[in-house]
This record gives C-alpha cells, sequence and structure tokens, in this order.
C-alpha cells in the first residue's frame, strides 16, 4: 500500500484574512477530505489484504 504523503502545513497568519465563514467552511470541506482519504485507504487495504494467497 502506497504511503501517505506528508501535507504542508498551514501557518494560522495565512488564514487570518478569511472571513469567518470562509474559514469554517475551509475546514469542513478539510474534514470531509481527510475521513474521504482515510476511509479509501481503509478500503484499499482490505482488497491487498483479501487478494493475497
Amino acid at each position: 500500500m502506497p504511503s501517505m504523503p506528508a501535507l504542508p502545513e498551514i501557518n494560522s497568519n495565512h488564514l487570518q484574512c478569511l472571513a469567518d465563514d470562509d474559514y469554517w467552511m475551509l475546514q469542513d470541506r478539510e474534514r470531509r477530505l481527510t475521513d474521504w482519504a482515510f476511509e479509501m485507504r481503509g478500503m484499499l487495504g482490505e482488497l491487498c489484504s483479501s487478494s493475497q494467497p
């Protein structure tokens, strides 16, 4: 299974210019992407382990 890439860190100073609604939308987007990535990784792990002899 491929390893997960290291994601770049975002300094909180860069987010101060966002409106509150935009910030929370970005947070929700990040959470959904993370949840999806972990779900896909779990599925890939199951597929890889079930296809081995």
